[in-house]
């Protein structure tokens, strides 16, 4: 209790409007001594106070004596001063927080948002990427070391985008929270080569990741590796998606060389400023049930595009839904192996994929569809 209050009394906000207070409740009362003529009709003093100390002063009463006069100098000048130390105080706080904010070091409050977490050379493709294909409808929040000029040419850079920052080391707990990880709709963590105190930038992405699970197991995080050997360790950490830095580079190379024209065509169809690229689209209902060339044609007739695939995305039962509520020794030993050979204990969710299957192929309820718009 004893803190609380000296940590009251200190605060700059609380000490001028307790001034302000004082100067109204004994302005009010010592007006009163002085003046004779309407303060003893029943004018308020206090309410004669608080307008002159904020030069409203809509003219209810004024002082008709020359003490009490002298005494409404004071009060002006005591007033003015107060009250203009009240609007630096107000202001100052909004300041100091668009500071911190500029710096990374609030917490920021959104929900729904796509958190990036870490940074090197592909980090301003992917946020031109996400500007383009969500047009601009998404925030996003940069958690990295990044300096404040740097964040700032971002923002101006991505202007229809809402581009957050929280400023520190992306694997702790404290930092994440700031940016609002419980709330968020995806987790995109890409090596941070600026971090030279690991043998390898996969490392944090890989600690990353588990520390997001053990936060939340439900939150769904995107991983991006440099390193095709650390696919097994980022699986065990329960990531949802992994992107390795080389699945497609070897056949590029190797399709310039024996298939030419295929490397370029999906470089068209990858690139997110093209007119002819993959696009995901919501299934009409009327088409649930029926063959998969009945869809292709209305894709084709209605809109001219054509239809790749269809995808569903379905929610694995976990483990730990199956193992007993008791927590018995048996349990305990299934979860610790299970655990061990990288295997989820949480329920997650699981992208299923079908290209181009036989025109008979019947449209499930829960699908959508892959075009080439």
């Amino acid at each position: 209790m004893k803190l609380w209050f000296r940590t009251l009394i200190r605060n700059s906000f609380f000490q001028v409007g307790f001034g302000i207070l004082v100067i109204m409740v004994f302005g009010g009362i010592i007006l009163k001594l002085f003046e004779t003529g309407d303060i003893t009709k029943g004018e308020n003093p206090f309410w004669w106070a608080i307008v002159t100390m904020t030069t409203v002063g809509y003219g209810d009463f004024a002082p008709k004596s020359s003490a009490g006069r002298l005494f409404s100098v004071i009060v002006m000048f005591g007033g003015i001063s107060l009250v203009s130390l009240l609007t630096a105080t107000i202001s100052s706080i909004f300041v100091a927080k668009k500071i911190r904010e500029g710096k990374g070091l609030e917490k920021i409050n959104v929900k729904d948002h796509v958190l990036l977490c870490g940074w090197n050379k592909n980090g301003r493709k992917i946020i031109k990427s996400i500007d383009h294909l969500s047009r601009g409808g998404l925030e996003i929040v940069l958690v990295n070391d990044l300096s404040e000029e740097r964040v700032t040419l971002l923002k101006s850079r991505f202007r229809n985008l809402k581009l957050r920052f929280v400023s520190g080391d992306f694997t702790r707990e404290n930092i994440l929270e700031k940016a609002s990880v419980r709330e968020a709709k995806t987790v995109i963590i890409i090596p941070n080569e600026t971090d030279t105190t690991l043998s390898s930038p996969d490392e944090k992405t890989i600690f990353a990741t588990m520390t997001v699970k053990s936060m939340d197991p439900n939150i769904r995080v995107v991983a991006y590796l440099l390193d095709k050997e650390n696919l097994t360790h980022i699986k065990r950490a329960n990531v949802d998606e992994v992107v390795v830095s080389d699945d497609f580079g070897a056949y590029m190379l190797a399709s310039h060389v024996v298939e030419s024209g295929v490397p370029q065509t999906v470089a068209n169809l990858l690139n997110e400023r093209t007119e002819s690229r993959f696009k995901r689209q919501e299934i009409p209902e009327e088409f649930i049930g029926r063959p998969y060339s009945v869809l292709f044609d209305h894709f084709r007739n209605k809109h001219g595009w054509v239809l790749v695939g269809v995808f569903s995305i379905e929610e694995n039962l976990g483990i730990n839904s199956i193992l007993s509520a008791d927590s018995s020794s048996l349990d305990a030993f299934i979860e610790n192996k299970l655990k061990e050979g990288g295997i989820s204990l949480q329920e997650e969710q699981k992208v299923s994929t079908v290209i181009n299957p036989r025109e008979e192929y019947l449209i499930n309820d829960g699908e959508e569809a892959v075009v080439i718009s």
